[in-house]
């Protein structure tokens, strides 16, 4: 639930500034966040009155327009694709809590998905860890009270401002000013949404509203605490990670799918036109001629239906006219070639397509494909890691530099079907195929766990049938060798 921002966005002076990095994307994160939204609100920003056009006749058209959800079917797609991983050393009491990791009763991969969802569309998501507040006599306490820290992540335009600096050669921040929106009393029964700022500074933090006052905006301390490590002193920064598929550094980068939204619009745009003509031209008129005046200068009232007729006199005629509409068929092949661009974008082409595209269209549309994914793959397992650490700091465990998920790399792939599963297994037991070609195969299939590499697999196969041939009583010979005599 927002509200409205009324007080000064541009005053260094208040925890409302706008870093001007955000200020640069806010205009494109307004219009990703209209087109995940389907454009239930404003509707009117995207499609703009014509001159002249009369108010009744254009709130019409805004009725008949309908957006698409191609833009949120895409972000969903990915982001259900890069939730395909595994933990690697993640923490203990973690690991244990994989359930319920937000305090809202979500689980890990449930929290991820959303999370991939918001950085798909923003660009970028700020990821905080934090504990409560209620600190436990010792661990031993803490363990039983199942007190523990909690994941929460910010949607992009509402990390209002920050700063960093460089700690072994990798961006940290060091202060940073979120907005948040609480809900206060109304009257008896009634409720408003008001801002509030949290602020963060090292290990401390500090919730603040701004008041006007005779001499302009001033800030008023809410609440404030301080982020406690295991050994109960402070931590010696605020316990955030930045969440992006981009290089661009934190808090900053434009909209992943900043392109494909615009296109959704383009498509949204001109298939109103289309319905429009289709409104104004597919509506047969009826014509009647030769038909007397009578009274007043007036003809007889045409009525028309099933159960009725109409007299014409002699030399009379009766039909119907249609406007051509000539630029209808221009409307529809502009639809398509926009359709088409879309599919570019998306992953459409992976699960079908047009039957004629070539090898090397869909070669290249998939390195493009991969080459995004596999960007906010290295941005999600480096964030998992950075979560992982701050973890560590409030509950005293120790974490594996390394430690974090991964992730399947071939979720994008094109998918083996049945039918090639079988074809692999039918060429593997005529000796045309090695194991280590089939088990990439059933990899490819997504039949292995993300953390099981075809090659591990290959070498677990063969421990298994060593281990067999042992109790068997035999040993090796040159006959398993799969590949003959090695070179």
């Amino acid at each position: 639930m927002n509200g409205k921002i009324t007080h000064p966005v541009s005053d260094p002076a208040l925890p409302s500034f706008l870093h001007p990095a955000l200020v640069d994307v806010k205009e494109g994160l307004e219009l990703v966040g209209a087109c995940w939204d389907l454009l239930r609100e404003g509707k009117e920003a995207f499609l703009p009155r014509e001159p002249k056009e009369p108010t009744k006749a254009y709130q019409a058209r805004l009725l008949r327009s309908s957006y698409p959800s191609f833009y949120r079917d895409a972000i969903v797609a990915y982001a259900g694709a890069l939730s395909r991983f595994e933990l690697r050393d993640a923490p203990a009491l973690l690991q244990k809590n994989q359930s319920s990791v937000d305090g809202d009763g979500n689980s890990l991969k449930a929290f991820w998905m959303v999370t991939d969802a918001l950085v798909l569309r923003d660009g970028g998501c700020l990821l905080t860890v934090d504990m409560p507040t209620d600190r436990a006599q010792n661990r031993a306490v803490e363990v039983a009270s199942g007190r523990r820290p909690y994941l929460a992540r910010v949607e992009r335009r509402n990390v209002v401002n920050w700063r960093t600096t460089k700690e072994n050669g990798r961006e940290v921040c060091t202060d940073i000013a979120i907005l948040e929106w609480s809900e206060e009393e109304d009257g008896a029964y009634g409720v408003k949404v008001e801002p509030r700022y949290r602020v963060m500074r090292g290990g401390e933090w500090m919730l603040i509203k701004l008041v006007e006052g005779g001499t302009g905006w001033m800030p008023e301390m809410v609440d404030e605490g301080v982020f406690e490590s295991s050994n109960g002193q402070p931590l010696s920064r605020p316990p955030v990670t930045w969440y992006s598929g981009s290089r661009s550094g934190f808090g900053r980068g434009i909209p992943t799918l900043l392109s494909l939204a615009n296109l959704t619009l383009d498509w949204f745009r001109e298939y109103s036109d289309l319905k429009e003509l289709l409104h104004r031209t597919a509506m047969p008129i009826p014509v009647r001629k030769g038909m007397a005046v009578g009274p007043g200068n007036t003809a007889p009232p045409m009525i028309l239906g099933p159960n009725s007729g109409i007299d014409l006199p002699e030399n009379g005629s009766f039909s119907f006219a249609e406007v051509t509409g000539s630029s209808l068929s221009q409307h529809v092949e502009h639809l398509k070639h926009i359709e088409t661009l879309i599919d570019r974008q998306t992953l459409s082409f992976l699960f079908s397509g047009d039957a004629q595209k070539t090898a090397t269209q869909s070669m290249l549309e998939a390195a493009q494909l991969q080459a995004t994914l596999s960007s906010l793959a290295e941005g999600k397992s480096s964030a998992m890691e950075s979560v992982f650490q701050i973890w560590g700091q409030y509950t005293g465990e120790v974490v594996k530099p390394g430690a974090g998920i991964n992730l399947d790399s071939g979720v994008f792939d094109q998918p083996v079907g049945v039918e090639q599963i079988r074809l692999v297994r039918e060429l593997y037991g005529d000796g045309l195929l090695t194991k280590a070609s089939a088990v990439q195969m059933i990899g490819k299939a997504h039949l292995l766990p993300p953390s099981v590499t075809p090659d591990a697999e290959v070498a677990a196969i063969g421990a298994e049938e060593d281990e067999s041939r042992r109790r068997e009583g035999r040993t090796p010979d040159i006959n398993d060798l799969e590949d003959g005599m090695p070179a």
